[in-house]
């Protein structure tokens, strides 16, 4: 009987002492672990790094899920001369040429490329027909044997009068603009699906 007095007398002081009027206590707290976390938070001041810093940039060469289908996937060709020859060689599209592809291919062609290219990929878009551009040069013309790995090195960086468009298109929208591009070299003409001969190819080694 004494025990059991005791505890709930303990039990009683305990509920009253986590009961506390004072409003910075925080009374009496059962395993605060379970709700405080221990570690630190975003953009919390560290001390265990020289910049104080908690949120840290990610490692060199990390790709985000989903990173491939976005503006980071990685690129080993250099901004130079010799990385748009290198590209321009070894670069092919991964993707089929389909119909599907293709139109939407023209779509996000003429909402990225029609100003300067033209609608026929001639070189006579609106900037350069209205006199403010000129020079550029036609897709069935200059350009007809560029290959499709100098296409996306220019995408990816520009050249010459063009900018790059790297920020403006991920790598499966170029490669699907590149697809469309190909059939205006040849003058509106299906482009060659380098895609699927190359997997008749394999199949036929096995």
């Amino acid at each position: 009987m004494g025990l059991l007095v005791a505890v709930v007398s303990t039990g009683a002081l305990v509920a009253l002492e986590g009961c506390k009027s004072d409003p910075a206590s925080p009374g009496f707290e059962y395993m605060p672990d379970m709700y405080r976390s221990a570690s630190y938070k975003a953009y919390e001041v560290n001390p265990n790094f020289a910049d104080s810093m908690e949120a840290r940039l990610p490692v060199k060469g990390t790709i985000p899920r989903g990173g491939m289908y976005t503006n980071y996937a990685p690129y080993e060709y250099p901004n130079t001369n010799e990385g748009y020859e290198a590209a321009g060689l070894n670069l092919k599209n991964p993707i089929a040429a389909t119909p599907a592809i293709l139109a939407e291919g023209k779509r996000l062609y003429e909402v990225f490329c029609v100003h300067c290219h033209g609608e026929k990929g001639d070189g006579q878009g609106w900037l350069v027909t209205s006199g403010k551009f000129a020079g550029v040069p036609s897709y069935s013309g200059q350009l007809k044997d560029l290959t499709e790995g100098k296409m996306y090195h220019t995408l990816m960086y520009g050249k010459n009068m063009m900018g790059s468009h790297a920020s403006q298109v991920n790598m499966t929208e170029r490669w699907t603009i590149i697809r469309y591009v190909q059939t205006l070299q040849k003058g509106g003409a299906m482009p060659a699906d380098t895609t699927a001969s190359a997997a008749k190819d394999s199949t036929k080694t096995k």
